[in-house]
């Protein structure tokens, strides 16, 4: 799919692969893509910056990157619950 970047495009691929989904849930799916995505961004980030930033004030703060991660892996991963994926052997998957 181009609609995705490299995550999003590899948790497609393992999802559709292996589920056929109803499109509800293919949008859920698409959803739970493009936070991967973001995500991926965000740490590609955070990896080359600093975990503090300077406020407003002047203050040392910690990097507005990493609550920003933190709140799209949360989203991943309900999304992921969302989806309510079971594999063939009957564990849940996501």
């Amino acid at each position: 799919m181009h609609e995705f970047g490299p995550e999003g495009r590899r948790l497609w691929e393992s999802v559709t692969e292996e589920f056929d989904l109803p499109e509800d849930k293919l949008t859920l799916l698409r959803r739970a893509c493009h936070t991967a995505d973001i995500c991926a961004r965000l740490e590609a980030e955070l990896a080359v910056g600093d975990t503090v930033d300077i406020g407003s004030k002047g203050a040392a703060v910690v990097n507005r990157l990493i609550t920003a991660h933190r709140q799209s892996s949360e989203t991943l991963a309900r999304l992921l619950r969302a989806l309510e994926l079971v594999t063939l052997d009957g564990s849940e998957r996501g």
